[in-house]
């Protein structure tokens, strides 16, 4: 019966044509039989017409009659599934061809969720580099701990989970005045252990995601990382709004610091750059000037965010 698991994979997408249909045309070369793709795009480029020129049943496509950012769309696709297992992706991942039957394996041994390894696919790229050397320092650290019997976090790349345990949960967080953008996926995970998720994480099984590799796409994202904070902070941790304006002005005055001091950012690119197969002198000080750009982003994103949630609630009242 295990054998025969059927799995939706969730892909939400925004105006992703420059990624859409190689990601598709991954999913579509995995190998196992028993899988849908449901892609909720709310993007205002051409990406659905790219989708819909891929003719099969394996695909549906939904368009939303209003957009609620990444969290919602996720959970459409939850909703309308109908499978045994649902994996959450974004856009810009590529499964290798076995992946499935790699993580129906640990659903045949009663997991009820999988985390795999998320690795960086174009590190030729200085600002991609810098997504997976970011990465491997954090592991250094032990940031990213690792269990065989609890799942203790997880990456929207190529996570997976039951669906009858996700659908107890309240899914991903999507009712807020402002969409969070990031963090949302964590905080879900707070709540399947509440449901006694028992999961696994196989670094052994591993995909590739396509990080931002021009300054301009890095900056974005790495801006909205620095949105989603206060939103997390305010909708979900349910601080108050001087409380989350005091934090984020004193992270403002840290990073400000490191910049003067300049020490410390070099020390960053040092601790980035060993983890470089391009270790040398040039490398120390790219990465360094990618952390400084990582930094200053977040940190307009959080101001950002701060005002926006404070605009909202007063439209509101």
């Amino acid at each position: 019966m295990n054998d025969k698991l059927k799995y939706s994979i969730i892909v939400p997408t925004y105006n992703e044509e420059k990624d859409i249909e190689n990601t598709i045309s991954h999913l579509l070369s995995l190998n196992y039989d028993n899988y849908d793709i449901i892609i909720v795009d709310d993007s205002d480029d051409n990406t659905p017409n790219i989708i819909k020129k891929f003719a099969t049943d394996k695909i549906k496509l939904i368009i939303p009659t209003t957009r609620r950012g990444r969290s919602e769309a996720r959970n459409i696709g939850i909703k309308a599934s109908s499978s045994d297992v649902v994996i959450i992706l974004n856009a810009d991942v590529h499964l290798p061809a076995n992946f499935i039957i790699q993580i129906n394996n640990h659903y045949k041994n009663g997991y009820d969720a999988v985390c795999v390894l998320s690795t960086v696919k174009n590190t030729d790229s200085m600002f991609a580099r810098y997504v997976e050397l970011d990465f491997l320092v954090n592991v250094d650290k032990g940031f990213y701990k690792k269990s065989a019997e609890e799942l203790k976090f997880f990456w929207t790349e190529g996570f997976s989970v039951r669906r009858d345990l996700l659908i107890k949960t309240s899914l991903f967080p999507s009712n807020e005045i402002v969409p969070i953008v990031a963090g949302e996926d964590v905080r879900l995970m707070d709540e399947l252990r509440k449901y006694n998720c028992n999961g696994i994480y196989d670094d052994n099984i591993k995909v590739k995601h396509i990080s931002p590799s021009i300054i301009s796409d890095f900056w974005n994202v790495r801006m909205g990382r620095g949105e989603g904070t206060p939103q997390v902070r305010k909708f979900l941790d349910n601080w108050t709004l001087k409380k989350i304006a005091l934090i984020t002005f004193l992270k403002s005055l840290k990073r400000l610091t490191l910049f003067i001091l300049i020490f410390p950012i070099i020390f960053r690119g040092y601790q980035l750059s060993k983890h470089s197969y391009k270790n040398s002198i040039i490398e120390i000080a790219l990465m360094s000037y990618a952390y400084i750009i990582e930094q200053t982003a977040m940190t307009i994103g959080e101001y950002k965010s701060l005002l926006n949630i404070y605009r909202k609630r007063k439209h509101i009242k």
